[in-house]
C-alpha cells in the first residue's frame, strides 16, 4: 500500500482470485468396483453458484440494459451502481484506489484518463485471466492506444464508446443570410477558413456569432491531436497550430466572438434568442440545446467541424481496480458490455468495438430536434476519420500554461509563430520535473 500511495501521490502532484463466478459443477457419487448401480436414483442436484454482488461506479447513467441482460445470463450476480457528480468522481476514485477500497468496476472519461495512467492499482487487461489483447484488432488502433497506461505497454482500460466533436448550427439563420444550410454543403464551405470568417463577419452585423470567445477556434484544433506523444514530447508546435492561432487572432482583432459562455445564464439566453448560430459540442449536444431552447426544435442541424477538422470529443472507458473483490466476474461484465451489449446500441453513442457499429436500426434513427436528421449515422461516419489520442498525466498542467500563453500572445498582438513557440517553451519548462519523474518510472 505504501508503494501505491507513493505512486498515487506523484500523479496527484502531476495532475493537480476473488469470487470469480466459476461455472457450477455437479457432485459425483463415487461408484466402487462391483457396486450395483441404481438407475432409478434421482440425479444429485448441482451446487448453487455462489452469489456475487458487483459494484459499478460512474458519473453518468446508461448501464441499465447491460446490467439487466448480464444478470439474466448470470442469475447468481447482482450489479449495483453508484453515481458521482462529474466534478467529484476523479478524486473519489483515486482515494478509493489509494485506500484499497475500490469498487469492482469504474467508468472513466477519456478527458480524465491522465489521472489514472501512471498509478498502481489498476489491472493490466492484457494479462491473464483477462487476455484482452485478443480484441486489439476489433478497435481502431488510435482508440486502443489511448486506452493504454502512460508507459504505452499496459492496457488499463477497455473502451465502451467514443465520439466526435461536431458543429451544431441554426440552419434557418444561415439560410436567411445566404449561406449554405445543408450539413455537408456547409461543411465543405467551412473547410476554407476564409469562408468561415466571411460568415462570422456578415452575421456579426446582425448581432449573431459563430464562436463564444476568440480561442474557441483553437480548441477545435486541439481536438485533433494530443499534447504529448508517448515519449512525452510536446507535439503542438507545428504548422497546424500556427494556422489555429492565426484564425484565433483574426477573431480577436475583428471582434468576431460573442464574449459569452453557454454554461452561464447569458449564454443560454443567447442560444434561445438566436445570437449564437453555431456551437461545437459532443454528440450529446442536441439534447443539451433542446433543454435550453426547446422552442427552437427543427431549426438546428449538425455537421462536421470547420476548417476541415475531424475532432475527438471523448471516450468512455471501463477500468478494473486491482483491489476489486470480484475481478474475474467484473471483467466478464466489462467484456459483455463492450463486445456484446453494445451491438444493441448505446443511446446514440458510437460503440468503441468496431463489430458493434453499422447497426441498421441505430443508423436509421432520426432526430426531430435536428429537423429529422440522421445524426447517429453522421457520428459513425465521422468516427471513421477521427483519430483518438493518449491523454497523459502532464496534460492538465500543460493545458493551463498553453492556454494562458496563447491568450496573452493574442491579446498582445504578437507574431503567430512567436505565440506558439513561446507557449511551447513555457509548457516544457512547467512540466520538466514531472516529465523526468514519469520517464524514470517507466524505466523501473
Amino acid at each position: 500500500m505504501t508503494t501505491k500511495l507513493t505512486r498515487l501521490a506523484i500523479v496527484l502532484l502531476l495532475c493537480i482470485v476473488a469470487a470469480a463466478g466459476c461455472a457450477p459443477f455437479a457432485k459425483q457419487t463415487a461408484i466402487q468396483e462391483g457396486q450395483e448401480v441404481n438407475h432409478n436414483t434421482i440425479p444429485p442436484k448441482e451446487e448453487p453458484a455462489e452469489n456475487i454482488e458487483l459494484t459499478l461506479w460512474s458519473h453518468y447513467n446508461g448501464f441499465e440494459a447491460a446490467i439487466a441482460k448480464f444478470e439474466e445470463l448470470n442469475p447468481n450476480v447482482k450489479i449495483k451502481t453508484k453515481l458521482f457528480t462529474y466534478s467529484e468522481y476523479v478524486s473519489a476514485y483515486l482515494q478509493a484506489i489509494a485506500d484499497g477500497t475500490p469498487p469492482d468496476v469504474m467508468m472513466v472519461d477519456s478527458g480524465d484518463f491522465g489521472h489514472f495512467t501512471a498509478i498502481e492499482g489498476l489491472e493490466n487487461l492484457l494479462n491473464a485471466p483477462y487476455q484482452a489483447g485478443k480484441y486489439a484488432k476489433e478497435f481502431s488502433p488510435a482508440l486502443w492506444d489511448s486506452a493504454m497506461g502512460a508507459d504505452g505497454k499496459s492496457l488499463i482500460s477497455f473502451p465502451l464508446a467514443t465520439g466526435p466533436t461536431v458543429t451544431y448550427y441554426r440552419a434557418d439563420i444561415l439560410e436567411k443570410h445566404g449561406f449554405p444550410s445543408e450539413p455537408e454543403e456547409l461543411a465543405i464551405y467551412m473547410e476554407d477558413p476564409a469562408n468561415w470568417l466571411n460568415m462570422a463577419r456578415k452575421l456579426r452585423g446582425s448581432g449573431i456569432y459563430l464562436t463564444q470567445w476568440d480561442n474557441e477556434t483553437l480548441l477545435l484544433f486541439e481536438k485533433t491531436m494530443g499534447t504529448f506523444d508517448r515519449k512525452l514530447n510536446f507535439i503542438r508546435s507545428n504548422q497546424t497550430f500556427y494556422k489555429a492561432v492565426s484564425i484565433a487572432k483574426t477573431v480577436n482583432d475583428e471582434g468576431l466572438e460573442a464574449h459569452l459562455d453557454i454554461w452561464t445564464d447569458a449564454g443560454v439566453k443567447a442560444v434561445q434568442e438566436g445570437n449564437l448560430a453555431m456551437l461545437y459540442l459532443g454528440t450529446w449536444g442536441a439534447a443539451q440545446i433542446k433543454s435550453w431552447a426547446p422552442e427552437t426544435e427543427g431549426k438546428w442541424r449538425e455537421t462536421r467541424l470547420p476548417f476541415g477538422l475531424y475532432g475527438w470529443q471523448n471516450s468512455s472507458n471501463f477500468v478494473l481496480p486491482s483491489d476489486a473483490k470480484n475481478k474475474e466476474m467484473a471483467w466478464k461484465f466489462i467484456e459483455f458490455a463492450v463486445t456484446e451489449q453494445s451491438k444493441e446500441g448505446l443511446f446514440g453513442a458510437v460503440p468503441a468495438y468496431l463489430p458493434a457499429r453499422g447497426n441498421a436500426k441505430e443508423l436509421a434513427v432520426t432526430n426531430p430536434f435536428l429537423g429529422g436528421q440522421k445524426a447517429y449515422a453522421l457520428h459513425e461516419e465521422l468516427m471513421s476519420k477521427v483519430q483518438e489520442f493518449p491523454i497523459t498525466p502532464l496534460d492538465y498542467k500543460a493545458q493551463e500554461v498553453w492556454q494562458k500563453g496563447i491568450i496573452e500572445g493574442i491579446e498582445r498582438k504578437k507574431d503567430t509563430q512567436k505565440i506558439v513557440e513561446e507557449s511551447r517553451a513555457e509548457v516544457e519548462k512547467a512540466v520538466q520535473r514531472d516529465k523526468e519523474i514519469l520517464l524514470g518510472n517507466f524505466k523501473n
